[in-house]
């Protein structure tokens, strides 16, 4: 990532505003990525988000490690100092919402918080970055919804304390769009990028079951539908969820819905 500033005014100066005007304003955004040692002290009149990815800066009262956030609030005065090649992501924003969400965000004004390295979070500054490179008359309100997400996404992350991982989405889409197939473990775990071991635990953490339990779960929920609204037979339904045994299939079944195949369309025939 490179240094960038992004500003939706004309000038960097007109960009420290506070408007009370309207609910939030994103003022002016960037990335800073630099080599050698820098520092900077100032104060302004809106919310500055810091969010750390590499490197150290030092504040007057804390260390900024990557992974960790901090929001100066307006009015206050702030110092920083880097220490060696340091990246961070930043963002000025304004609204008579500001002081709420940040609120909301878990995020106590002037205070470090840890959340950890989060794709989304830098994927939502790197939309907002091309909303301010595009500028048009939707620009304004799309950079308030990515505001918005990282603020809550910051919150999610930080009532966990940093230490809740991010939900396996890689893994739990692919069980959705391939349940039909053949799914080891394993391969789950290498979509994630992770061990069979912590996958396992993230799924937990996130589904309340494991891998396993979540494929099972959306074969079941889709033999549901099909014994519902079409009159396959149960050996066709079983194949087409991802069972080629029938008869295994239809203990799994039983298990999960508490009644066979055939009596589970049976009962809703009736209900029809």
């Amino acid at each position: 990532m490179q240094t960038q500033t992004y500003f939706h005014t004309k000038y960097e100066s007109e960009a420290n505003r506070r408007n009370d005007a309207v609910p939030l304003q994103v003022n002016c955004v960037g990335a800073v990525s630099e080599e050698a040692s820098f520092s900077n002290r100032t104060v302004r009149r809106d919310y500055y988000y810091i969010y750390v990815l590499q490197g150290k800066m030092i504040t007057d009262g804390f260390p900024l490690l990557p992974g960790d956030v901090v929001v100066f609030e307006p009015g206050c005065t702030y110092q920083y100092q880097s220490q060696g090649k340091t990246t961070y992501l930043w963002v000025h924003y304004t609204g008579f919402e500001a002081a709420s969400l940040t609120k909301l965000a878990a995020l106590k004004g002037n205070a470090r918080q840890h959340i950890g390295i989060r794709k989304d979070i830098i994927a939502c500054f790197r939309k907002l970055f091309r909303e301010f490179m595009i500028h048009d008359e939707a620009a304004g309100q799309l950079s308030v919804c990515l505001l918005r997400e990282i603020l809550l996404f910051t919150g999610r992350y930080a009532d966990a304390g940093g230490e809740k991982s991010s939900a396996p989405l890689s893994a739990m889409e692919y069980i959705h769009q391939h349940f039909q197939e053949p799914i080891t473990i394993d391969s789950l775990a290498r979509l994630e990028g992770v061990s069979c071991t912590l996958l396992r635990s993230i799924f937990r953490q996130h589904t309340g079951v494991s891998p396993n339990e979540y494929l099972i779960t959306q074969r079941i929920s889709a033999a549901c539908r099909l014994l519902s609204q079409t009159d396959k037979s149960v050996s066709a339904v079983a194949a087409d969820v991802g069972y080629h045994d029938p008869y295994y299939f239809s203990r799994i079944f039983k298990k999960k819905v508490g009644v066979t195949p055939l009596r589970y369309r049976a009962g809703r025939d009736r209900e029809g």
